[in-house]
């Protein structure tokens, strides 16, 4: 008869590399219910006392999936009867020569592991089922003489029942073993003839190489998105069990999009602002990009640049408001040493000669202290500056983009903004609408966006239901695309649900949520008309051309626009 105690230690080397590699607890038994092996958290959690009705249900069944443990009918008498410590748990028998020798069982202790189960419940099946068979085997072929066994009569077969991609690597990172999946996923590289060294980020290679273990770490892979499990595994020599999940999509992640790109949105704003980059972007003409905070001004301007024929050089970007004003003319303008008290040993280059032959973004333009604006407008006018401390001028070659939230006319009025600047640096004016001028850009934004943090944040969500859908169309968004951004992260950190609900939502909504939930759709639209006709009258003025340019505006014949003013009482 076949012994499994005479393979104790093969399985146990086994099951420890299993265990360790898919992040989930196993433990073998013989034909009389005794505990023969376990990884170490299993033997921490259960002990080695077996409730032996349990096994003896495997070995009668073949195969058992324990989706609710302690409820099980053969759980009666089973000291761990109402308090389970394992979430789901797979068995299935162990037979040589068709005869049952014992049992394999795989578990998982946490939240995490049962749903990471039960999702993939036919893979992790599989592996069982894959396991047991070469127990058996090693039973049949190598009882009594265990050093024969060698790890290539069991690690192919291991690898080849994941639906993912596996490769163990040698202590190098040279590529000993791969699956026929990650063969499919890296067609355009031969993978038994390479290495880490050129499938994964360098960076990442290190740290694998250095010992760091990874889990479901998102990461691009040959431009497809996949997730990254890595597990260091004693078989023979130091080994590396790389597991690569891939998805179909290609891998954006938020830093390497194009900015463009993430200029979501379907309304005609949108596509107005997309058109615009397009055709600006190789302009040397200075672009003034006007709108409310968190509408994406810096954005455009990355957009404008990428788009240039500037794109391989700098894109320095200034905010305005974060420079002392006794440090400005310094840090733009640069020094040379001894220029005043403090000065670097050598001078020091300025923000904008930093921008040579690329973009210089001035954020926060409405902030710039009025004494720094006369050297500003002589650099836009003379495209050359002068070094605080320094007579000699400097050429430039650069594109200047500036952004504000601010009023520049009124500015004007008021003497905090030079004139001739505006009219210089406003040659080209962009505008960004406020997101409620744009409902129907919010949920491709908030989808979006979502998205990105289904990744980042290794979340079950997928999407919003009705009510919270409803609630983002109404609400005014007075913080625009960084405040939908800032509640839906908050709503992602804490629901449980695969679809995000109001009850998501940070606490400082809740007035919201109750005004508009208690308000009907109709109104709602018919106040939002009637402050969208008031802003474009305070803008256009009410002669005949400037109501002509609101009909154009906002879409609709003159005649309909003198009906609505009527309407909601506007003279």
């Amino acid at each position: 008869m076949y012994n499994l105690e005479e393979i104790r230690s093969s399985v146990q080397r086994l099951t420890n590399g299993i265990s360790h590699s898919m992040k989930v607890e196993i433990a073998v038994f013989d034909s009389k219910a005794n505990l023969l092996c376990c990884s170490p958290v299993y033997l921490k959690r259960k002990g080695r006392a077996v409730h032996a009705p349990s096994i003896n249900e495997v070995m009668s069944y073949g195969s058992v999936l324990v989706n609710r443990p302690g409820e099980m009918a053969s759980c009666m008498g089973c000291r761990f009867k109402d308090n389970c410590p394992s979430t789901i748990e797979i068995l299935s028998c162990i037979k040589a020569d068709g005869v049952v020798i014992g049992v394999i069982a795989m578990t998982s202790f946490t939240k995490e592991g049962h749903q990471r189960i039960s999702s993939n419940i036919q893979m992790y099946q599989d592996v069982v089922t894959e396991i047991s068979g070469i127990i058996g085997d090693i039973a049949v072929n190598l009882s009594g003489d265990e050093n024969v066994f060698k790890t290539e009569n069991y690690v192919n077969g291991i690898i080849e029942v994941s639906r993912s991609s596996v490769i163990l690597t040698d202590s190098n990172g040279v590529i000993t073993h791969c699956n026929s999946i990650a063969v499919r996923n890296m067609r355009s590289c031969d993978l038994m003839s390479s290495s880490l060294w050129h499938i994964l980020p360098e960076k990442i290679v290190k740290r694998i190489l250095a010992g760091e273990e990874f889990f479901e770490n998102e990461i691009s892979v040959r431009n497809y998105r996949a997730r990254l499990t890595t597990r260091n595994i004693v078989i023979n020599d130091a080994v590396s069990a790389i597991v690569l999940r891939f998805s179909n999509e290609k891998f954006i992640d938020e830093e390497s999009r194009d900015c463009l790109s993430r200029i979501i949105g379907d309304s005609g704003e949108t596509r107005k602002i997309h058109s615009l980059v397009k055709k600006l972007a190789d302009s040397p003409t200075p672009v003034l990009i006007t709108g409310e905070t968190g509408t994406g001004k810096e954005l455009v301007a990355r957009a404008l640049h990428e788009r240039s024929n500037r794109k391989s050089y700098p894109f320095v970007a200034i905010n305005c408001s974060s420079i002392p004003e006794n440090l400005f003319e310094s840090e733009l303008f640069g020094y040379e040493e001894g220029s005043f008290t403090g000065a670097r040993k050598g001078g020091k280059m300025g923000k904008i000669e930093m921008a040579q032959g690329g973009t210089l973004f001035l954020d926060e333009l409405g902030e710039m202290p009025l004494h720094a604006q006369p050297k500003l407008l002589r650099v836009l006018q003379d495209y050359e500056l002068e070094r605080v401390g320094s007579t000699e001028k400097i050429s430039l070659n650069i594109r200047v983009i500036a952004a504000t939230n601010r009023d520049l006319s009124e500015m004007m009025k008021s003497g905090h903004f030079r004139q001739d600047l505006y009219y210089r640096i406003g040659v080209m004016n962009l505008e960004l609408p406020p997101l409620r001028e744009r409902t129907e850009d919010i949920m491709p934004i908030a989808y979006d966006y979502l998205k990105n943090l289904k990744y980042r944040l290794d979340t079950p969500l997928e999407g919003f239901d009705d009510e919270l859908s409803e609630f983002m169309m109404r609400y005014r968004w007075p913080g625009n695309i960084r405040e939908l951004q800032n509640v839906i992260e908050y709503a992602a950190n804490l629901s449980e649900g695969r679809m995000m609900s109001v009850n998501d939502l940070p606490p400082a909504l809740e007035t919201a949520i109750r005004e508009i939930s208690s308000r009907p759709p109709e109104l709602e639209r018919e106040s939002l008309e009637q402050d969208q006709i008031l802003d474009l009258l305070d803008e256009y003025g009410y002669s005949l051309e400037g109501k002509n340019n609101i009909a154009k505006k906002m879409g609709i014949s003159l005649r309909t626009l003198y009906r609505r003013m009527e309407k909601y009482g506007i003279n």
